[in-house]
């Protein structure tokens, strides 16, 4: 049930991911006399929390992207290309803080979406990034890294805008 303590719009203020949730809950709440006029609340309150799930599906994106990048940046001989994949990495952990900045309830799901978007980042480079150099596998495997086990923590190292990790032994 909605919480009624806090003014209307406050949570809108300071949590978003939060408001839509509670926005979406308080639409399904309606008695059927509020219903009466004919506005679809069920699709309505469908779409308001869908809008705070997209904000979740960002940040689970902007992990991925960033276990896509480490993984390079340890992993594959073109070292050349480590100060390209290091920006990139920042700009998608600056865009992390804002997102989480907007929803902090969302912080406290960021493992839960670390672990999907680990899967997905050694998936893709497991077929992508190995394709053009598939030293990059090899190195992983004997590094210990697994498909289903994060190699970088995410609250220690994936979110910490100073860690990066060490190059691979070529």
């Amino acid at each position: 049930m909605p919480d009624t303590s806090s003014p209307p719009g406050l949570l809108y203020e300071t949590d978003w991911y939060a408001w839509t949730q509670d926005q979406a809950a308080r639409l399904r709440a309606l008695p059927a006399l509020a219903r009466s006029n004919g506005v679809d609340i069920e699709n309505l309150a469908e779409e308001v929390e869908s809008m705070g799930a997209s904000q979740r599906r960002e940040i689970r994106s902007l992990l991925e992207q960033i276990y896509i990048h480490l993984l390079k940046s340890e992993f594959h001989p073109a070292q050349q290309a480590r100060p390209h994949w290091e920006t990139e990495i920042d700009a998608f952990r600056s865009q992390i803080e804002i997102g989480l900045d907007d929803s902090p309830s969302l912080r406290p799901r960021v493992p839960e979406l670390a672990a999907i978007a680990w899967r997905s980042a050694y998936n893709h480079v497991a077929r992508r990034v190995a394709a053009e150099a598939p030293v990059v596998l090899d190195r992983m495997e004997a590094a210990g890294v697994e498909p289903d086990t994060p190699r970088y923590d995410v609250v220690t190292q994936v979110l910490d805008r100073a860690w990066l990790p060490p190059t691979s032994q070529h």
